[in-house]
């Protein structure tokens, strides 16, 4: 169950960018909190953590093995139907597989619509976040400010 709990934050942080993996990081073993109190406090914690996070590699364990999970938010410097290049701000670069799976969403004065990898272009700023090693397969992609 912990393990199920850690992904999905992930999967909610990598969407919100702020802090969803709160639950997660706090070694619960998936019962449900009594209230807002102390889970909130790490909340705001997590969140202000994750919102100046710039790449991350996570490794987690499930039944069929390990699962490596990328994180990279930055500027798009590739983009086409089939992959994504996003470099971060201290020059890290990280190129994605994008397939049928790969959420889109484009975020605007604080809300997220869907949308299409083609709506995404260069010189956007992007939240990724997928899995695999060598060249990870985007799970995520949160355009989070247009190029002006």
């Amino acid at each position: 169950m912990y393990r199920r709990v850690l992904v999905g934050g992930l999967t909610a942080a990598s969407i919100l960018g702020a802090g969803g993996t709160a639950l997660a990081l706090t070694g619960s073993d998936g019962g449900a909190p009594s209230g807002k109190g102390k889970l909130a406090g790490q909340h705001a914690g997590k969140g202000r953590l994750l919102k100046h996070l710039q790449h991350a590699e996570i490794v987690t364990k499930n039944a069929k093995g390990f699962v490596t999970h990328e994180l990279i938010r930055g500027t798009v410097t590739d983009v086409s139907a089939t992959s994504i290049t996003v470099q971060s701000a201290d020059k890290t670069s990280e190129t994605f597989t994008v397939n049928g799976d790969t959420k889109v969403r484009v975020r605007s004065g604080g809300k997220g619509a869907a949308s299409s990898i083609s709506k995404v272009a260069k010189g956007d700023q992007v939240f990724v976040a997928g899995v695999g090693a060598s060249t990870p397969t985007a799970k995520h992609v949160v355009d989070i400010k247009k190029k002006s």
